[in-house]
């Protein structure tokens, strides 16, 4: 039986930017020039530069854009640079299985796109459909803990980002490959055979993180980019990864699935809709005290002078010892600091590349500010399984207790900013373009040298009209911005 797996194939192939709503591509567009946004944000970092030397040690045909790069690469090379540079900030879009693959579903997308001098509406329509081949393998699979009567009864000994990564990255690839659907099957098997190994438990005990965290999202573009060509030029895999007894869920570690949430409004209930953006360059489990915190911050005028003591409330996810780090020694491991965290968003420092310069990390003010972080558990989220719904979250809250004045303010958001789900936290237009212009090395309000904020605005402008125009038009937008990006001095 290859039902499921056939499913899922066909509606990759078939699914073309005329059948996507329009709410659908404008979010598809959002989610591309955030992408390339946290990209560009990346390149002056050790991991961004390793990738960017990596792919130039490698060579290629110059087929397709390298973010930072003057020189292009092969399909798959870029595909690698690019969607590794939007993962290494950890800014970069979230789904509510507890994954980014916007990272890999953009920039597989659109180094094929590329090779294959594809137009915009084409690009669109991929990132579309392979981001909802995600989710839908996210959701299928469910939650990395193991469920018992609706209480969380331990955690899942394998498992992983990596997967739902790897088949956003395929979905995407096969649609802007124009696979029939036997080729998208066989790509199936073959992308989903090669997927990389499920680290989240190592990941989760680690307080030092490697530079690819649970997994290097540039390998799962890769082999998404991999496995459409290699289906296109004739290649075979196992045609029911997705079905029976042995199938991806069962061999990737998931102790169960659900079929229904595999396929349950395909084609008409659109995943893209129900990504979370983030304002802050953190993993998105701090992304609910950081809303609280920065709600009491405005609400009482607070200054990190007046503060002497936060408690954050976090959630079953956000207690392990990376979370309670008071002093990450890199970037990465910053990334999952409430400390570091809260301490960039009290003193105001623009919520991009610039939290992990080393001016920042050694700051001896931020330094104590982190001190004065402590980390406890939010009573309301303790059992995280009441926050599911068909394996995706929708909301798990986190709090703080900001001990200043000689009071305790408190506060929980059920709902951080950047969730869809909610009038005051959904990421408007605006705020993505002004999160776009702080990765490129604009100010928070947008300020900066004229040539740059103009070519910020012209790569937003081509995004935001790509429906009819050639994706080559986007490349030569990014490397003018790239160039302005040099001239201003920041590293490109």
């Amino acid at each position: 039986m290859t039902t499921l797996t056939q499913t899922l194939a066909d509606f990759t192939v078939q699914t073309r930017f005329e059948d996507l709503p329009q709410p659908v591509v404008h979010e598809a567009k959002r989610l591309l020039l955030d992408t390339i946004g946290c990209a560009l944000g990346a390149i002056d970092t050790p991991s961004g530069q390793i990738a960017l030397d990596y792919v130039n040690m490698l060579g290629g045909t110059p087929d397709a854009s390298v973010i930072g790069s003057s020189k292009r690469s092969s399909a798959t090379a870029a595909a690698y640079a690019n969607a590794r540079l939007a993962n290494v900030l950890d800014a970069d879009d979230t789904f509510p299985t507890s994954t980014h693959f916007g990272n890999a579903t953009v920039f597989s997308a659109l180094a094929l796109a590329e090779l294959d001098a594809c137009d915009g509406r084409d690009l669109l329509g991929a990132i579309a459909v392979g981001f909802d081949v995600g989710a839908r393998i996210g959701s299928w699979m469910g939650a990395p803990m193991q469920i018992e009567n609706g209480k969380v009864i331990g955690w899942n000994e394998l498992g992983g980002p990596a997967a739902t990564i790897t088949w956003a990255a395929i979905g995407a690839s096969a649609d802007i490959a124009r696979l029939n659907g036997a080729q998208a099957n066989h790509a199936f098997g073959i992308g989903g055979s090669n997927s990389p190994q499920p680290t989240l438990r190592k990941w989760a005990e680690s307080v030092e993180q490697p530079m690819y965290k649970y997994a290097d999202a540039g390998w799962c573009a890769e082999i998404g980019v991999s496995s459409a060509l290699l289906g296109r030029l004739g290649s075979t895999g196992f045609k029911d990864i997705l079905d029976g007894e042995n199938a991806f869920w069962k061999f990737y570690g998931s102790p169960n699935h659900d079929d229904g949430a595999l396929l349950a409004g395909l084609g008409t209930d659109w995943q893209i809709l129900n990504t979370t953006y983030k304002p802050w360059p953190c993993c998105r489990w701090i992304h609910h005290p950081l809303t609280a915190f920065g709600r009491l911050l405005e609400q009482h005028a607070l200054r990190p002078d007046d503060i002497t003591r936060v408690v954050v409330r976090a959630n079953p996810f956000a207690l392990t010892p990376i979370f309670r780090e008071q002093h990450p020694r890199d970037l990465l491991s910053a990334e999952f600091s409430h400390a570091h965290a809260l301490a960039a968003r009290a003193f105001d420092v623009p919520p991009g590349p610039r939290w992990y310069e080393t001016a920042t990390m050694n700051d001896p003010h931020i330094a104590a500010f982190r001190e004065r972080v402590s980390v406890t558990a939010e009573p309301s989220s303790s059992n995280i399984a009441e926050w599911m719904t068909g394996g995706q979250w929708r909301g798990v809250p986190g709090g703080v207790d900001i001990h200043a004045r000689g009071t305790v303010f408190s506060a929980t958001a059920d709902h951080a900013t950047g969730d869809p789900w909610t009038a005051a936290t959904h990421f408007t237009d605006e705020q993505i373009r002004r999160k776009f212009g702080v990765m490129v090395g604009l100010d928070a309000n947008g300020n900066g040298p004229e040539t740059l904020q103009q070519a910020a605005r012209d790569v937003a402008d081509v995004v935001m009209s790509l429906e009819s125009l050639p994706v080559d038009r986007l490349a030569v937008a990014l490397n003018a911005l790239c160039q302005s990006m040099r001239a201003v001095g920041v590293e490109a």
